[in-house]
């Protein structure tokens, strides 16, 4: 399967060969479409599957967009570790508990801050729907990026080759 998603990515990657390597080509690729798939997800639940302005779920009663954010992380979270365990940090020598532990942690973070600035800028926006769901997209992008640093340098890092561990 790792095959034939990188075979898919490297066919779109030589007109941006001179731009970035193949290594960040294929986390954009496979990032952008955990996040597109996360942003349809969030879509749908908003507009389908929750249509009142408070969903109660028994035990809690969330917001629609916070509901809808939760179907979000619920699709996009499993398949974004999947593809950055199997498919683009590979060589990572860290034991795959530390390395879900870590990027649970990551997902924390994210649903945290993702929270706090949809929620600030969806109130801000709450009259012009077209502008909240932007807002999502723009939340998204921002996670996107701090989530690609973490993930690299901390969550599926890979010892340098070559370095000496001198003090």
């Amino acid at each position: 399967m790792r095959k034939i998603i990188l075979a898919f990515i490297d066919f779109f990657y030589p007109p941006f060969k001179s731009f970035i390597s193949a290594h960040n080509f294929r986390y954009l690729a496979t990032g952008g479409s955990t996040l597109l798939l996360g942003i349809l997800s969030y879509y749908f639940a908003y507009f389908f599957i929750f249509n009142t302005s408070e969903v109660n779920f028994g035990i809690i009663v969330l917001q629609r967009e916070t509901a809808s954010l939760l179907v979000d992380y619920a699709v996009a979270i499993p398949t974004s570790f999947l593809l950055n365990k199997y498919v683009i940090f590979t060589h990572s020598e860290l034991k795959g508990s530390v390395q879900l532990f870590r990027f649970l942690n990551l997902q924390f973070i994210n649903i945290l801050a993702n929270y706090v600035l949809l929620k600030f800028l969806l109130e801000l926006l709450r009259d012009y729907p077209t502008l909240a769901m932007l807002s999502r997209i723009a939340v998204s992008v921002l996670m996107a990026l701090f989530s690609y640093l973490y993930q690299h340098y901390f969550t599926f890092s890979v010892k340098k080759l070559g370095r000496s561990d001198k003090n």
